[in-house]
């Protein structure tokens, strides 16, 4: 099951140590899911443990924390 992008009115309606799964689709780029979920490309490498941005593959689950 792949999980669903998050609108931004979701996003604003999550806080406090809630962790969100996020399926990596084809074509994605860290930069464009550290944008969509408002955090940084760091804190995206850091939270799942991941040393090369670069390698993101499709089908990859990340976790987003709120």
């Amino acid at each position: 099951m792949n999980a669903a992008p998050l609108e931004d009115e979701v996003l604003s309606a999550v806080s406090g140590g809630t962790v969100v799964p996020y399926i990596v689709r084809p074509g994605d780029t860290m930069e464009e899911i550290a944008k969509k979920f408002h955090c940084t490309v760091e804190q995206l490498c850091r939270w799942n443990n991941i040393r090369n941005p670069l390698e993101l593959k499709a089908g990859q689950k990340l976790i987003i924390r709120f």
